[in-house]
Formats: structure tokens, sequence, C-alpha cells
């Protein structure tokens, strides 16, 4: 996907958006990644992270669905996203490689080695990053 260079990160993170609920019909676990993908591809790492966080944090305020934003997820897969992207792949053949973790299922797998999953959904972890291993404030 060829992106025109946006008037701001919050327009750039919404043509991105379009485009994965075109691709996947809807906005579920597989497009955030998806989106976290292209994001990643166009962007270094904390600056990909600032505008992914940021236009979740706004679309979900959009839709009044500010309760269903939790930034320790976000971050996490964010950065799960991030170790398995390689080099001039194709969001087809990372999808097809990394499907264990576009399935929103296996989020335990994933992060229960890490995270306390009650804390994971705690107010705490919805409000900002917590570390793993960390309490949520």
């Amino acid at each position: 996907m060829t992106v025109q260079a946006p008037s701001s990160p919050q327009a750039h993170f919404d043509t991105l958006f379009q485009h994965c609920v075109t691709e996947h019909g809807r906005f579920g676990h597989p497009a955030h990644l998806h989106l976290a993908w292209l994001l990643l591809k166009e962007h270094p790492a904390l600056e990909a992270l600032a505008i992914f966080d940021a236009g979740l944090k706004a679309l979900a305020a959009r839709l009044d669905l500010t309760d269903k934003y939790n930034a320790t997820l976000t971050t996490a897969f964010f950065f799960l996203v991030l170790e398995r992207r390689e080099p001039g792949q194709t969001w087809e053949v990372f999808a097809a490689r990394h499907a264990d973790l576009l399935d929103w299922q296996q989020r335990a797998r994933f992060l229960g080695a890490v995270y306390d999953l009650e804390a994971l959904n705690s107010q705490g972890a919805r409000r900002e990053f917590v570390m793993p291993g960390l309490p949520p404030t």
C-alpha cells in the first residue's frame, strides 16, 4: 500500500485505518495488527507507536468506545509485531507466518507468561502501559 503524504499523523492513521477495515471487513484484532505493521513499515518504531496509540485513542473517543482501549495490550502487541517483522516482508507473508499472533484467543499464550491476565484488564493497564511483571497503579 502506498499512501500520499498525510496532512497530520491523525489523517495518516485514519487513511491506514480505512485501508485495514476494507481489507479485513472490520477493525478486529488482525486489522489492529495490520495497522501497526503498516505504521512500522513507514516510521521508526517509537514514532509509529505514538501514531498508533494516539490514533486508537482518538478513534475510541469518536466512537464513544473509550472503555475498549487498553494501553498495555496496544503496546504489548505493537512490540510483538515489531519483533516478528522482517525487512521486505509483505503483510500477507507476515500474516501467514504469524497466524498465531493474529488469533485474539491466543493472547493469554503471548502475554500470560509476563502479565497477570486480571491485572492486564484493570483500569490502570487500560489507562497507561504497564511493564510486564509490575502491578498496575
